[in-house]
Order: structure tokens, then C-alpha cells, then sequence
């Protein structure tokens, strides 16, 4: 009883002490009897290597019978000098092998860290570890040392103390040693699949390495008390680069043996073998290579012969990996979370298992909104949490046993995607031909992820999984195990760019097929696939659902009509039936027909479409079974083409009119050959033509004659007279098969194409497959590469690209001024001014005002502001007459931009009634109101400044504002609006609160100097007025100059087509999207303004706008 009672107040002393308490030991120490580091699943039979006095124990597996036993033994005595039962039988490794630098980042100063202080016990017990370190020969005492760090005892759950260093101050100055370490998983996959294996522990791992002799002196110590102050000779834990510098040591003593019965990873190492009989051999070498270079292992911590074995905190054995039974059992006794740390400590276990939980992200996503709670929220753990939480814990009472890669064998990864996570699954076959799993994966999708379309969550789940299990994907053929061909989908596109680019791209490096997800009857596969059944069943339907399209074309003396019938991914029918261009041929028709019902698909959003037609030239030209070689047939599928490019995944079919009766009957019907009454009741008509809205190639084939024929003609009967100029020319052609080819100075021959031929190859390479839409010269010399040539090739080229449509509504923004600055200059006070509002301001002010309404006066640079709730035409009109009028008087003009508040009704006839000249600006050109777009810009910045911490009372300091702002000199006048004005300056505070001596002497001056001086004042104002309106007018010109330099002049005319640039106020397309064009139009300029400003007409409407040349350029139509 008295000694129970004595240990407890021992404890109670040492829970007071300055100590940390840990309960892992260390390498240095001598561990006891229940602390063994056995990491056997096997039962042990401990072995002595030594006497019965001196007794030196190891311990082997229990099961090990006969012969084989006997032998391991015997292995053992013979080796026993590779192990340390105490530290001075530890000579260290070699210094020519490896030693540990601590090399200094430039400019690091060394740091001596303040003494600590250590109550009378910790300082006992700390000066035994020193002996012991002292007797060891792992540390030395040190003098004169630059660097001292300070003791950190710990305690341990023996109650034992061990001695740590504060390195921290060392490690920050250290750069990192970026030795790559072994990747724990492929190592754990290496090592099972063993039928035997030893598993061994380095002793006092870090203790068998010397530091550099140089930089020895960095690692002193400082102890308490008069214990002094020592140094590390031998490698330290908590050294930054330790783990490195072991496992670079141990790959240069065991680097040919590594990967084939051995793997290492700091000072966990394994011996394994296929079969029994090779594991004394396997060991024989392992243990000549460390006493050939003096390595000692831990006999109480190894343990050899074993079946099965923890590695690296999972079990290892010849069927495969397994899931430690500690680390589920703390994940099984952990009690509900309640608070974030908790959950997030929770979570950390869980993720270290994740290589054996299905879908974990899909089972633990419902945690993530309490993870992202702040410090303030409260943490409710409720119903649907518990039971995510029991979930975990059932499957991991039975979790699967994986299996190792088994190299030169197929590898099948199954992949899968929902809204809001993405997983996999890798396996493969054993021996016996059952499926297996290797390795589970699975992601939640963030940010604009959970925004990709179902194929491209499927793709971006195969490039994670790619990325992720490279390592064994490298090694093996791959069959791709999914719902929808993401191999298809990507292949499919015809330019790879943005992320399906990069995701292809990262793909080429690993040998993968793809195999459609079918019905199985392996039990994992099956549990892989409910556990996102529910998930994935939008996926399903979105990728298996496509639009299908009937088209047909008929042609008759009557008309030609063109016949659809479009069912949507609902099953849901549509019939199209119209007429169109009489000029047609049958099959121009059909071309026509299926281009029409392409655009029609098209504006309705359809990625997956299956076209079906009874025409079977189009289909086959359009699967290249059959060549095309009429010239207006190309035009016809040049189109078509760069429509079903639009679309993901397109599949044509050629089916028999019988199959096609429906759009066949509305083609007829279209085309009046035969009408149906009952057909023509469930038709739309539709009366204008979709071929006016088509981008069809036209080439007129006779408009000129062909540059060939005369060198033709020539080429094939010299005698012929022809100019002097034919037959000069005539020298660099050859004709070959009634061909003209152009010799070049190299002698290759280019092929020489006329106007149509050009015309056409000019739209293969800007706007075919595969195509950048360059600009002409590279157009003209990609053609060059390609072998075709013709006389005006280089202005043909640069015209074509010039006058592309697409290209010139995606063409850049010049952000250059267009025309000259033209500066307003009122040579009088008040005669000009300028009005703008400041808004809407958020947060607003504590009365609720949202807006600023500002005007400023051209010449004095005079400001009035004030803050309004809401902006109304009445407003502007009580602002102008109080603010304005009442005290300045009437002015000449007053300038605005062109909000509605400004150019109304109401406005309008009150400035008619004070013959005031209203001037408004064009849109989004501040340069025309540039004087109160300034005035804002100062207004809003000493505001911000003045405001300090409450934003509300913005508009109780906008008198303050206005004030300071008068009172200030401006850069243009070179004085104050306020002297300009009133024609002296203001009494400001300072003047009064450090009496100036203004102020001190004006009481001291009679009364008729006083009026003497005000009255020179008042004389002398005119002047001042003329000097400021000089400096404004120089500084204007200086502006002007600089401004004009960058002016990149644009004019235009009336009549001229111009394209007008989408601004932000204009509304973008919702389909495009991000796509946006950034130019619409074309548009024709009406009327011509002074100063770069036009009146432009939309060409099919009569709406008009006026508009700053700045944000027009020049429309090139194509002359086809």
C-alpha cells in the first residue's frame, strides 16, 4: 500500500514537470521486454545467440518446423555480429559511404537560443541520458559554439525520460536534401505476395551515421544547471534531412539487392521470398552486405521466418495486403465527433485507409460543410453524420484484402463519375482467373469541376486515376472498364485543346482500350458499382440518349422541298417541311436537306446525335467510303463537315426508304409533288429559308478565265505564237498528265490550282478540320508545304483570312485611341459645366443614400456633390437649379453621358426653358466627360480617406470632401477654385488655430488700407483668371501631345459596313457563353459626326445608335 502510494505521488511530481509526454521509443534507448517493436502476425519462439550468462536474444516464427528451422537457426549464429544488443557494439558506418552535411542557406546568421530553466528533477534525470550519451560516444562536450540549442526532456509511458533537441532554429537555415525517397504503396505492393519473409529494424538507425567533422559544432546543446554544453557526433534525430541521408545509405549498401528480396525505406526493412526454400540464401547475402559495411540491426525488433507481417502500417502476407487490426480498431472505438479538430483527426484515420474503402469520398462527403465551419459556428453533429459514420465503420469490420501487382498481367480499371465525386478501381486477374482489386480511388469534384458534363466528369475520372496509379499503369496493358467510351469521346474531337487536350495528351503514355461496363457477376466489382449506382444514373442517361435525325430531299417541277423529322433524347418528335432553292440538283438536295436539319440541332444544344438518311451518296461521302468530285457537291460537304465537327459524338447511318417514310412524305409535300392531309396536320411550316442563313461556298466557275490555259496550251504545242511573256514564264512550268505544275528554284513542284481549286483549298485551310484560322501569310505558306501554288496566292490569302466572318467578330479589341483628344476649354467662369453620378454605393449611408451627383465647372475647376437616395430626372433638375443656377448664374452648356436620368423628357424642356445646350457623350468613351469623370475619381478617394472605420457616414463627410477639394491647388490651373472664384483665398483652421500672420495683423490695419487691399485684390482677379486659363490651356496641349502619339487613326464614311464592338452594357449570347463573340454586326454608318463620332444602322432594322469610332473597325465582306 505505502509503495502504490508512493509511485502515485511520483507521478503526480513528474505530471508537473517541464516535460513532454510521448510514448514511442526511440532509437538510442534500450527498450524492455513489452516494448518490443514486433511487427509479426505470427506466434514467436524467442532464440538466444549468446550464453546462458550473457544472454542475446532474437526471436523467430513459431510455425517454422524440421529442417528448415534449423537452419534459419544456425543462419543466425553465424551472423550474430550484424546485430547490437548495446551500443558499444556499434562501430558506425563508414565516413566514405555517408555522412550527414548540414550545409547553410546564404545570408542565415547562427542563432543562440535563450537558457531554459528545468525543475530539480528533470535535471537529474537529464543528466543521466548524458552519461549515457557521453558512454555511447554519440555526443562530445563543446566549446566556443555559434550554434546552441536547447534540451527538450521527454517523458515516456515507462516513465523513463529521453533527451531531445530544439533544432528548429537549425533546421530553418538547412536547405532541403531533395533525395527522393520510395513511395510507400509500390513498396507495400512489393513486399507482399512473399511466402516467407524477415522483417528487421536498424539500431539506433540514425545513431550508425557520423555528422561531417565541419559541421559538428552546429549541433551543440545547451543542458541545465552546470551539466554544460555538448555537441552530436553521431547523426540526431529531429535533424532536418535525417530520413534522407539513412535512406540514401541505404541504397548504396543494398542497391543491387533492393527490388528483388529486399525493400527498404529508412530503417524498416524486409526480406522476402517466393518460396521457402530460397529464404536462407536471400538472407546469407543480406547479411555478408551489412558486415561488410559494419550495419547493425535491433535483434529485439526483428523477427524472421514469419508468413505475415506489418510493413508500413499495413499487414503484408502471400495472398496480398490486409488492413491492420489496430488502426480499424481506433477508427471502431473513436467516439462521434464534437467539434471540428475531432472530426478532422476522425477523417485523418479514415484517409489513411482510403486505398481500401470504395467510393470514401462519396461516404464521407457529407462531413465537408462541417469542415468548412468557422471558428464562431457551432458544430451540430446530427442524424445523417452518425450514420455516414456507422456506414464507415461496417465496412471497415470487414475490409477487403488486396491484392499485389502481378507484372506482365492486364490490368482493368473501372471508373465512374457522379455530380460531385469521381472514383475507380483497379484489378486484376490472379491465377485462378478471379478478379481481384489492387488499389480503390475515388475524389470529390471542386470548384468548376462540378460543372463538366457527364463525359467530361468521366474523363477527367480517368485522367486522376492515370495520374495517381501511374506507377502500376506504366507496367501493363490497361482495358478501360466504363459506361460511355471516354477514349471515343476524346479522339472524337476534332482539335484537342483546353483540358480534353491535356487529359488526351497525358494518356499516351500508357497502353489502354476501352470495354463497355456490362453486367458482372464478381462480388467486388459489384459492391464497386452500388456503391455509385445511385450516383451514376444521370450519367447513364445522358450518355446513352442521343438526337436522332431523319432527312430526306425531294426534287420535282413543281419546287424542291426539304424534309426532317428531329427525336429528341425524350423520345419526343418534331417535323420540319419547307421549300427551298429550285436551282438545286437531287443530290444538292440532299446536302442541303441535312445541312439544314445540322443547324437546326445545333441551336437546340445537342452533343450526341445519330443523322439517318436514304441518300446514299451523302452518307458515304460524308464516312469517306466514296471520294467527291464535283466541285459544288464539295462545297455542300465542306459545310456538313464543319457542322458535324460541332458535335461530340456524331454517328451516321444509311437506312432504306422504307425506314425513311417520314421525312420522305414531308419532302413530297414540301415540294408539292404529293400533298397528304393527314401528313401536312401535324406539319410546322416554316416560310423563310434556312439556306439564307447558311455559310455555303459559291464559286462561279466561269466569272473569269483561267490563268493555266495559256501556259496549258503553250506547254502542250510550243509552236504556237504567243507574247513574249508567256514563253518566259513558261520556263518554270511542266505538265504532268495534262497537269500544271510550277517548278521551284529548288526543283520541287508545286501543283498549280485555278480559281476554283483556291478558292476551295483557301477554305480547307482556314476554316477545314484541323485548322487554326491563320492569319494569310501563314495561310499562304502552309499552302506552299503543301504543295499548290497560284500567281496571286500571297493577296488571295491575306484577303480571304481578311474577310473570314468568324475571325472578324473573335478578332482582338484594339485598345489604341482611334482619333485625336479635342479639348473643352470655357474661357469664362461658369459657363461650362459637367455633370455625372457616383454609384450605386455599397455598403449605402446611414440615411440611405446611394449615389453621388457631381458637376464641376470647366474653367474654375469648382465642385458641387450631393448624396441622393435615388437618381430621377427632378433631381437633376432641383441640383442644376440650386447648385448651379441660384448661385453661378445660367450656363452656356452642360455636358452628361447618355444615361436615361440625363437625356429624358423632363430634362430636355428645362434646358430649353433656360437656354442651357445639353451635350451628351458617346457610350463608354470617358475621354468625352473626362473633366467630372476625374473630379470622381478625387471625390471617392478622399472620401475612402476620411471615412476611417465607419463606411456608413459617407455623406455626413462629403461637405469635408468638397471643401478640401476647393482648397486645393489643380494641376491644370496651377491655383485654388476657390481664389478663382471669390478672388482670394479661404480662412482655413490652420490659420486660426497657428495665427498666421494674415490673421494677426488684419485687426492692426485701418480701416482704408483694409478696403485699399481688398479692392487690389478684387483688381488683380483678372489677371489671376488669365494666368490660370494660360496654364490650362499648356497643360491641355501637353495632354493632347502625349495622348495623340498613341492614336492609331480610324475613319469611316458613310455607307461603309462596320462591325461594332459587344460592350459591356450590350447583351452576349447565353449559348456561347465564355464564347462570346467580342464583335457583332455588320452594321452601316448612316451619318458622320464631328470629333470620331457616328450614327450606325443595323442593316436589316431600323434602329439607329450613335456610337464613338472607338469601338467600330471595318466589316471585309468576302467576295466569294
Amino acid at each position: 500500500m505505502v509503495k502504490h502510494l508512493k509511485e502515485n505521488n511520483e507521478q503526480e511530481s513528474e505530471s508537473k514537470l517541464d516535460c513532454i509526454f510521448d510514448d514511442s521509443p526511440l532509437g538510442f534507448e534500450r527498450a524492455t521486454k513489452e516494448e518490443h517493436k514486433l511487427e509479426s502476425q505470427d506466434p514467436l519462439e524467442e532464440i538466444n545467440l549468446g550464453t546462458v550468462e550473457n544472454r542475446k536474444v532474437t526471436y523467430i516464427s513459431k510455425l517454422l518446423q524440421g529442417e528448415l528451422k534449423e537452419e534459419l537457426i544456425r543462419v543466425l549464429h553465424d551472423y550474430k555480429d550484424c546485430f547490437a544488443w548495446d551500443y558499444d557494439e556499434m562501430s558506425g558506418l563508414d565516413r566514405g559511404l555517408v555522412e550527414h552535411r548540414l550545409p547553410m542557406i546564404l545570408g542565415k546568421k547562427p542563432v543562440k537560443q535563450s537558457p531554459r530553466r528545468f525543475a530539480p528533477e528533470v535535471i537529474k534525470k537529464i543528466k543521466e541520458e548524458i552519461e549515457r550519451l557521453l558512454k555511447a560516444k554519440f555526443i562530445r562536450t563543446s566549446r566556443y559554439a555559434e550554434w546552441i540549442s536547447n534540451v527538450v526532456p521527454v517523458i515516456k509511458k515507462n516513465r523513463k525520460l529521453r533527451v531531445c533537441i530544439d533544432f528548429r532554429d537549425l533546421n530553418t537555415t538547412t536547405p532541403k536534401d531533395e533525395y527522393s525517397m520510395p513511395i510507400a504503396e509500390t513498396m507495400t505492393d512489393a513486399a507482399a505476395g512473399n511466402e516467407i519473409m524477415s522483417l528487421l529494424d536498424g539500431y539506433s538507425g540514425y545513431n550508425q551515421i557520423y555528422i561531417a567533422a565541419n559541421d559538428v559544432s552546429k549541433t551543440t546543446f545547451r543542458c541545465p544547471g552546470a551539466l554544460g554544453i555538448y555537441e552530436w557526433v553521431m547523426m540526431s534525430f529531429g535533424l532536418k534531412n535525417a530520413g534522407a541521408t539513412y535512406q540514401r545509405a541505404m541504397n548504396l549498401i543494398f542497391h543491387d539487392l533492393i527490388g528483388k528480396f529486399v525493400q527498404v525505406y529508412i530503417d524498416d526493412i524486409i526480406v522476402g521470398s517466393k518460396q521457402k526454400e530460397d529464404h536462407l540464401c536471400h538472407l546469407k547475402f543480406f547479411f555478408e552486405r551489412m558486415r561488410k559495411h559494419g550495419l547493425k540491426m535491433n535483434p529485439l525488433k526483428c523477427v524472421f521466418g514469419v508468413t505475415a507481417g506489418e510493413f508500413l502500417g499495413f499487414v503484408i502476407h502471400q495472398k496480398g495486403i490486409e488492413v491492420d487490426r489496430n488502426k480499424t480498431k481506433a477508427i471502431m472505438e473513436t467516439k462521434p465527433p464534437s467539434n471540428k479538430k475531432e472530426l478532422q483527426s476522425l477523417l485523418g484515420k479514415v484517409n489513411f485507409l482510403r486505398r481500401f474503402i470504395s467510393n470514401l469520398f462519396g461516404k464521407t462527403k457529407v462531413f465537408s460543410p462541417l469542415l468548412r465551419l468557422k471558428n464562431e459556428q457551432e458544430f451540430q453533429w446530427n442524424e445523417k453524420h452518425q450514420k455516414a459514420f456507422e456506414e464507415i465503420k461496417e465496412y471497415l469490420a470487414h475490409p477487403p484484402v488486396l491484392a499485389p501487382l502481378s507484372k506482365g498481367k492486364q490490368l482493368k480499371l473501372y471508373i465512374l463519375a457522379s455530380d460531385s465525386t469521381i472514383a475507380g478501381m483497379l484489378a486484376q486477374d490472379d491465377d485462378n482467373g478471379i478478379e481481384r482489386v489492387i488499389y480503390y480511388l475515388s475524389r470529390m469534384l471542386i470548384g468548376e469541376e462540378t460543372r463538366y458534363t457527364p463525359l467530361e466528369k468521366l474523363c477527367l475520372s480517368l485522367y486522376v486515376a492515370c495520374t495517381k496509379l501511374k506507377y502500376y499503369l506504366r507496367l501493363c496493358d490497361v482495358v478501360i472498364f466504363c459506361r460511355s467510351n471516354v477514349i471515343k469521346y476524346m479522339l472524337c474531337k476534332p482539335v484537342l485543346h483546353s483540358r480534353v487536350g491535356k487529359w488526351a495528351l497525358a494518356f499516351t503514355e500508357f497502353s489502354i482500350t476501352f470495354w463497355p461496363l456490362k453486367a458482372t457477376k464478381v462480388q467486388v466489382i459489384a459492391d464497386f458499382l452500388a456503391d455509385h449506382s445511385k450516383e451514376t444514373e444521370e450519367v447513364i442517361y445522358l450518355t446513352t440518349k442521343p438526337w436522332e435525325l431523319f432527312f430526306d430531299g425531294s426534287k420535282h417541277e413543281l419546287g424542291t422541298g426539304i424534309g426532317l423529322l428531329i427525336i429528341s433524347p425524350e423520345r419526343i418528335p418534331t417535323k420540319l417541311s419547307f421549300k427551298t432553292n429550285t436551282g438545286y440538283s437531287n443530290n444538292e438536295t440532299e446536302y442541303q436537306t441535312l445541312i439544314s436539319g445540322l443547324e437546326i440541332l445545333k441551336e437546340l444544344g445537342a452533343k450526341n446525335v445519330v443523322i439517318r438518311g436514304d441518300s446514299q451518296l451523302v452518307i458515304k461521302q460524308l464516312t469517306q467510303e466514296y471520294k467527291c468530285l464535283n466541285e459544288k457537291l464539295l462545297e455542300f460537304k465542306t459545310r456538313a463537315v464543319q457542322l458535324l465537327n460541332a458535335f461530340d459524338i456524331v454517328e451516321l447511318q444509311h437506312v432504306s426508304r422504307h425506314e425513311n417514310t417520314v421525312a420522305n412524305e414531308l419532302a413530297q409535300a414540301a415540294s408539292g409533288y404529293k400533298v397528304s392531309k393527314k401528313c401536312l396536320e401535324s406539319l410546322i411550316h416554316t416560310k423563310n429559308e434556312l439556306i439564307c442563313r447558311l455559310e455555303s461556298l459559291s464559286v462561279n466557275s466561269t466569272s473569269q478565265l483561267d490563268w493555266r490555259s495559256k501556259l496549258v496550251e503553250y506547254l502542250q504545242n510550243p509552236n504556237l505564237k504567243v507574247e513574249r511573256k508567256i514563253k518566259l514564264q513558261a520556263l518554270n512550268y511542266v505538265l504532268l498528265n495534262n497537269e500544271l505544275y510550277k517548278r521551284g528554284f529548288d526543283g520541287v513542284l508545286f501543283k498549280c490550282l485555278g480559281s476554283h481549286e483556291s478558292y476551295i483549298a483557301m477554305t480547307e485551310i482556314h476554316e477545314g478540320i484541323c485548322v487554326a484560322h491563320q492569319a494569310g501569310e501563314k495561310m499562304k505558306w502552309t499552302l506552299s508545304r503543301k504543295g499548290f501554288y497560284w500567281p496571286t496566292m500571297i493577296k488571295d490569302c491575306i484577303e480571304f483570312a481578311r474577310s473570314c466572318d468568324e475571325c472578324q467578330r473573335h478578332g482582338p479589341i484594339q485598345r489604341v485611341p482611334a482619333s485625336e483628344l479635342h479639348s473643352i476649354i470655357k474661357p469664362w467662369p461658369f459657363r461650362g459645366w459637367a455633370i455625372d453620378i457616383i454609384g450605386q454605393i455599397h455598403p449605402p449611408s446611414s440615411k440611405n443614400h446611394k449615389y453621388i451627383l457631381v458637376a464641376i465647372n470647366y474653367f474654375t475647376k469648382w465642385v458641387e456633390a450631393i448624396p441622393l437616395k435615388e437618381v430621377e430626372q427632378k433631381d437633376i433638375i432641383d441640383f442644376v437649379e440650386d447648385h448651379i443656377i441660384t448661385r453661378f448664374g445660367i450656363p452656356q452648356t452642360i455636358t452628361t453621358d447618355q444615361g436615361t436620368v440625363f437625356t429624358g423628357r423632363k430634362i430636355a424642356q428645362y434646358a430649353q426653358s433656360r437656354g442651357i445646350k445639353l451635350i451628351t457623350s458617346t457610350p463608354y468613351y470617358a475621354q468625352a466627360n473626362g473633366q467630372v469623370e476625374a473630379a470622381n475619381k478625387v471625390v471617392i478617394g478622399l472620401i475612402k480617406k476620411h471615412i476611417s472605420s465607419k463606411p456608413r457616414n459617407w455623406h455626413e463627410t462629403l461637405i469635408q470632401v468638397l471643401w478640401a477639394y476647393r482648397n486645393s491647388p489643380r494641376d491644370a490651373t496651377k491655383t485654388t477654385p476657390y481664389k478663382l472664384v471669390y478672388g482670394h483665398e479661404a480662412i482655413l483652421p490652420i490659420d486660426i488655430n497657428l495665427q498666421s500672420i494674415h490673421i494677426q495683423k488684419q485687426n492692426d490695419l485701418p480701416i482704408d488700407d483694409y478696403w485699399n487691399l481688398m479692392y487690389d485684390e478684387l483688381v488683380s482677379l483678372e489677371e489671376e483668371r488669365l494666368i490660370a486659363l494660360q496654364n490650362l490651356v499648356q497643360q491641355k496641349e501637353r495632354v493632347e501631345k502625349t495622348y495623340n502619339k498613341k492614336v492609331k487613326a480610324r475613319r469611316f464614311r458613310v455607307g461603309d459596313l462596320v462591325l461594332k464592338m459587344i460592350l459591356p452594357m450590350d447583351q452576349k449570347s447565353r449559348c456561347l457563353g465564355k464564347w462570346s463573340y467580342n464583335w457583332e454586326g455588320p452594321f452601316i454608318i448612316e451619318q458622320v459626326y464631328s470629333k470620331n463620332a457616328y450614327i450606325i444602322k443595323e442593316i436589316n432594322s431600323n434602329v439607329c445608335k450613335i456610337m464613338n469610332g472607338k469601338y467600330l473597325k471595318c466589316f471585309h465582306k468576302r467576295i466569294e
